[in-house]
């Protein structure tokens, strides 16, 4: 004789767990938005640092002033080197690309410059100082989350 007791799930049964399941990724999603601009945050924040020492050491080996210019609002940034009593743009071999030519690097994807003291310029002379200290501000679109990154007098990059 067949068994009354049936060994499975019923659909209700099924139907809580999956309403559970949906319930747990909308609060993951909900948390995973502002991860995901932290982590793009602290990218645009130690690409920039990188590029800037990458800029101190070429202005000291090349024995030339090399400028980083910043725009708040913007998420690029520039790089010129100084040649012939003008500023023309240089490229960092760190940021090649074959379809632009110029010295102009993108910072990550929703990562801005929200702030920039000194007209926006780090201006390295050939000894490796700069010409004026600057504090720079990266942060998200929506002003949500930032970093600062200080550059003093010696040309020493740190992150605030």
């Amino acid at each position: 004789m067949p068994s009354q007791n049936s060994q499975g799930f019923t659909l209700l049964e099924l139907l809580l767990v999956v309403a559970l399941l949906g319930i747990l990724t909308g609060i993951a999603s909900l948390q995973l938005a502002p991860l995901l601009q932290r982590v793009a945050i602290n990218s645009g924040v130690r690409q920039v640092v990188a590029d800037l020492q990458l800029v101190r050491m070429q202005a000291i080996a090349h024995n030339r002033r090399l400028r980083v210019t910043f725009q708040p609002g913007s998420d690029i940034y520039l790089v010129e080197k100084r040649e012939n009593g003008r500023w023309q743009d240089h490229r960092l071999h760190s940021h090649d690309r074959a379809d632009d030519e110029s010295g102009s690097i993108s910072l990550p994807t929703s990562v801005v410059v929200s702030a920039a003291n000194s007209r926006g310029d780090v201006i390295f002379v050939p000894r490796g100082h700069v010409d004026g200290g600057m504090t720079l501000t990266l942060a998200s679109p929506d002003r949500r989350f930032s970093k600062r990154i200080v550059i003093n007098l010696a040309g020493r990059v740190r992150i605030d």
